[in-house]
């Protein structure tokens, strides 16, 4: 209206810069070139001018009017205004003068009555930005003492893998692939809460248990009942001549008693999917569900193909240790196999949509997911709906799943960091952190959680809490590469440089082609203004970007780094 706001010069530079190029994002790296020059800042001083320049003209970061904020990208000016047909005077413009077209004051951005609204939409990749990323590559998550809620009218249950007895490695997989299976099938009864195989896999974890090999019995019985499922089954697989004998046996927790015992036998492990139903409905029948309840066969949850199912579960294990591009490898197989297996279509478009933010290759994988929806279980159709929304950058729509995700499936820990990071992007870090904490009471010792949360304080101008959060991801994660490099980018957000490049440093002894490290140790170098340093360390990066748009950001950043050094000697001449 007719008040007049002030603004700190390098605030009312960023303002003026965004309407200058309206037009289309501008990165936080250009505002940092722009505004700071020569002046060595951390990005903490453009999210403080962003902040400023909002709460004089009244905007919100949670339903922005004028500044949009694009997760990890930078900022765009979305308000409606009034262009003036005459210029504004060039001294009320602090650079640039003849490149804006017509220009517009504070004042003038409100003087209107009539006002024309433009609308632009964002569209954007959801990758992370390397350079201006806040934090590092996905990590596993690591659980404390995962445990299964009391849920009234259901009994609880936890699937131990099996043991291997036929000597067979190649038949090793079975181990998971089995427990799997009978996880699939009872699940989907409302008598059972089963334990996941996800969750299953950090309980082991936690405590200390290896995947391979033979669990002792009593070593079992502690981590059920450190889950607090109420029963548990355990089972074998061994040759008999040339078939292949399964034995189940289904366990009291309190005590090891055993309730039941159940075997199948196949002429050859194609038919282990056909039988597998069979044998969970005889479990099924101890929980007094009606056998007609679990009616849908496992193959036509899954797959009729036993090759594909073994791709599958092979390619579970390479995603929960971070091998993503394994993972996919072993995913496409299991495709080629079966066309219709869901959720291998699902779990690649995953892959590409939340992992790497690569949503063009995404959005085929998961249609196709959501074609064969009967094929799958109400969890899994929420996890894809929420991927799907991810891929299209309807984040506020993913928030809302993973909301219902958290509220009917209170374990999956993945599910709290997957919304924080969405309320993180849309920068409603309060909500994000309080989610996050409600994540760590259901896992003290979440690294995945810990490392955002972390990320989270340091965006917030909270140092001291982000160090201490990045701290505790470092001492749970002592031999990770990537909780040195996120402890060092809190160090480097705070300005204490020298930690931050020792904590860089450290990432990198660990893991020498760490790209995420690398880049982030030559931004710093940027910063304190030693540019061959800076230099040497993106040309590091370039040799192992893992694509051709982050070598090319590489090479940009080398300009970027030259251009300072010129810039530089200029003034000292």
């Amino acid at each position: 209206g007719e008040e007049e706001q002030h603004l700190r010069r390098q605030a009312f530079s960023v303002l003026v810069h965004l309407l200058r190029e309206r037009q289309r994002l501008v990165t936080k790296e250009e505002l940092m070139e722009v505004v700071w020059k020569d002046t060595a800042v951390t990005d903490d001083a453009l999210v403080q001018c962003v902040k400023e320049i909002r709460r004089a003209i009244g905007d919100d970061s949670h339903h922005p009017r004028f500044i949009k904020t694009i997760s990890k990208s930078g900022y765009r000016f979305i308000g409606a205004i009034e262009e003036p047909q005459t210029d504004f005077r060039a001294a009320d413009l602090p650079e640039k003068k003849n490149d804006f077209q017509p220009t517009v004051s504070i004042r003038e951005l409100f003087a209107g009555r009539k006002v024309l609204f433009v609308l632009f939409l964002a569209i954007i990749s959801i990758s992370l930005f390397l350079f201006l990323g806040q934090t590092s590559r996905q990590t596993e998550q690591n659980s404390a003492d995962v445990t299964l809620p009391p849920i009234a009218g259901k009994k609880s249950l936890a699937v131990m893998y099996f043991e291997n007895q036929t000597g067979n490695a190649e038949l090793e997989w079975l181990r998971e692939g089995l427990a799997d299976m009978l996880i699939t099938n009872l699940s989907r009864s409302n008598k059972i809460n089963v334990l996941s195989r996800q969750q299953f896999h950090l309980l082991l974890e936690k405590n200390g248990i290896q995947q391979g090999g033979e669990i002792p019995f009593e070593q079992i019985i502690t981590v059920v009942r450190k889950s607090q499922a109420e029963n548990f089954i355990t089972g074998n697989f061994a040759k008999a001549g040339e078939k292949i004998r399964i034995d189940v046996q289904l366990h009291d927790a309190n005590n090891g008693a055993l309730l039941a015992s159940e075997s199948l036998i196949v002429e050859k492990p194609e038919q282990i999917l056909t039988e597998i139903d069979l044998l969970s409905m005889k479990l099924a029948k101890y929980f007094s569900v009606d056998v007609a309840e679990n009616q849908t066969n496992f193959a036509d949850v899954m797959t009729d193909n036993l090759e594909a199912f073994r791709y599958y579960s092979l390619a579970v294990e390479k995603a929960q240790a971070l091998h993503n591009r394994e993972a996919i490898a072993l995913l496409e197989k299991a495709i080629a196999l079966d066309p219709q297996f869901a959720m291998a279509h699902a779990r690649i478009g995953y892959t590409y949509a939340v992992t790497w933010g690569i949503a063009d290759k995404a959005k085929p994988h998961l249609e196709k997911a959501f074609k064969l929806a009967e094929r799958l279980s109400e969890k899994d159709r929420l996890n894809i709906n929420a991927w799907y929304a991810i891929a299209n950058l309807d984040f506020q729509n993913a928030i809302e799943i993973y909301r219902e995700i958290i509220a009917k499936y209170p374990l999956e820990t993945e599910s709290y960091w997957r919304l924080g990071r969405l309320l993180e992007g849309e920068e409603r870090l309060n909500e994000a952190v309080e989610v996050l904490k409600q994540g760590l009471t259901i896992d003290a010792e979440a690294k995945n959680i810990y490392n955002l949360l972390g990320s989270i304080y340091s965006e917030s101008g909270k140092h001291n809490e982000a160090i201490a959060a990045h701290q505790r991801y470092v001492a749970l994660a002592p031999a990770e590469a990537n909780a040195y490099d996120s402890l060092g980018l809190s160090y480097q957000w705070s300005g204490d440089y020298p930690k931050a490049i020792e904590n860089y440093n450290r990432a990198l002894e660990l893991k020498p082609h760490f790209e995420v490290a690398l880049v982030h140790l030559a931004n710093t170098y940027f910063q304190i203004g030693q540019y061959n340093e800076a230099i040497n360390l993106y040309r590091r990066y370039i040799e192992v970007a893992p694509s051709e748009n982050e070598r090319a950001r590489g090479w940009d950043a080398i300009a970027r780094t030259g251009s300072r050094m010129a810039k530089a000697a200029m003034w000292r001449w």
